[in-house]
């Protein structure tokens, strides 16, 4: 019929036109007419990216390593899933409301140029994470196709580039076929991991060591915070697109949501193998856990959510990057962290995973709790409707008092450090304490944070016109 569009082949449909079209955007607002999606669309994102062989990691060192028996286990990553996942559903509430990426809000407590230190932080943490994940996707497809470790590693970076350096749109979509896959697999992996495992199993005080019952459950609650926490600082780079008027609630709920229903599920299931055997690389979970042809299906599922979690980590690094006000685009901040962190992982490849993870996962949060703290008592208390994104771009407001609010809540939480490398006079003093340096330094930075901003309360801004609006509907 003349004057109609002609309708799109089932094809055409199931793959959208610019699906794999090269995002342009970078750092800046994104426009009322670029807007467009579901909170849904989180939910699989945050799920997806916590259905992975480090989640698993985070779990069996719960049973394994720090002796705690396997309800203790669940309870303590449960805990700790909770925590992480509440950070990143608060953050991704504020990427619908500002349009920009979540270092870029980080310039509202921070300032312009007191910024670029936890700007350069989340670079180096998507770089380090991205270098983990390459050595975990070669180490998988080693496993599956018995090729080298050179081109297992290249096949791996390669993908995990490719997909962040196209961008958001098919980050989300890869995303959400990965939840399915991953739902079905693992549900199948979790049968054999449970009845096999010693679900009855108690403590075990010759594992956990100095630490004792309460040290190895505050430990294990502490890793897998950090773990899932660690995401927090890139969550408004997977919201900002959503229209203004999306549901806070529903943004919270699917978010935190997905990143919960995937930690404690894939955590607890880590505790249940933990109490029978040590799953060091993709390779134990076959040899050890799963029969042949599953182990196979798994490890397939699991190069390509590693492969999906790694991408997250290039496309926000490369955001943060661009924040070190840097000239390059988009693109080439991909290639930059790419790059590095492929370097990083070849290194690291020929190297114990589990000798420096614990730790790995610890020195994260030493500083991201802090800055998380700084950001919600900001974004909830501070300038609760008091910002507009334009502020963001103001280089007349260079330092502002986040920036010394979350040096003094890393600086609170030295004497709580517990780590191979330098343990506090606290956590020497008291080693049943296990090491709550996070949770120490989010509460130092968000005290500090508040404090420092009544004492100058017209810093803050002028109110958000699209807030005075939203209040008056």
């Amino acid at each position: 019929m003349s004057g109609t569009s002609p309708s799109l082949s089932p094809l055409a449909r199931l793959v959208p036109r610019d699906l794999f079209v090269v995002e342009r955007a970078g750092v800046e607002p994104v426009g009322a007419a670029d807007r467009r999606g579901r909170a849904g669309s989180l939910f699989t994102l945050w799920f997806s990216s916590n259905v992975q062989f480090a989640t698993l990691t985070s779990g069996i060192l719960g049973t394994a390593v720090f002796g705690l028996g396997f309800a203790q286990a669940i309870a303590a990553i449960a805990l700790g899933s909770l925590i992480g996942s509440a950070a990143i559903g608060v953050l991704s509430g504020y990427g619908p409301r500002f349009g920009v990426a979540q270092l870029v809000q980080s310039r509202g407590p921070f300032g312009y140029y007191g910024n670029v230190l936890p700007a350069f932080l989340v670079f180096f943490k998507a770089c380090a994470w991205f270098s983990v994940e390459s050595v975990l996707g070669a180490f998988t497809i080693q496993t599956l196709a018995g090729i080298g470790f050179a081109p297992a590693f290249a096949i791996t970076v390669v993908a995990q580039i490719l997909l962040a350096l196209i961008g958001y749109q098919l980050i989300h979509r890869f995303q959400r076929a990965m939840a399915v896959l991953l739902a079905v697999v693992f549900l199948a992996v979790s049968w054999y991991g449970l009845t096999d495992g010693n679900l009855a199993a108690g403590f075990d005080a010759h594992k956990a060591g100095a630490l004792g019952t309460s040290g190895a459950f505050i430990v294990t609650t502490a890793v897998q915070a950090a773990r899932t926490m660690s995401f927090s600082s890139y969550a408004s780079d997977y919201s900002r697109y959503l229209p203004r008027h999306t549901s806070g609630r529903a943004v919270f709920a699917a978010a935190g949501g997905g990143a919960l229903l995937a930690s404690v599920w894939i955590g607890g299931l880590g505790a249940a193998i933990g109490t029978q055997t040590m799953v060091g690389t993709p390779a134990d979970l076959v040899d050890k856990v799963l029969p042949a042809g599953l182990g196979t299906v798994a490890l397939i599922a699991l190069w390509l959510s590693n492969t999906a979690t790694a991408c997250i980590d290039c496309y926000s690094g490369a955001m943060a990057a661009l924040l070190l006000d840097i000239p390059m685009r988009r693109w080439q901040s991909v290639l930059g962290v790419g790059a590095i962190g492929t370097v990083a992982g070849w290194i690291a490849g020929r190297g114990d995973y589990y000798d420096n993870f614990e730790s790995f996962l610890f020195l994260l949060g030493y500083w991201v709790g802090p800055w998380l703290g700084v950001m919600i008592v900001y974004l909830t208390v501070i300038a609760r409707g008091r910002t507009a994104p334009e502020l963001f771009y103001d280089k007349t407001r260079r330092v502002r008092p986040g920036l010394i609010a979350w040096i003094a809540g890393v600086a609170v939480s030295i004497p709580f450090m517990s780590q191979s490398m330098f343990t506090g006079p606290v956590a020497h003093a008291i080693p049943g304490l296990g090491d709550i340096t996070a949770a120490i330094g989010f509460l130092g930075g968000a005290l500090a944070c508040w404090t420092l901003f009544r004492w100058s309360p017209d810093s803050v801004g002028p109110r958000a016109a699209a807030d005075v609006a939203a209040e008056r509907n």
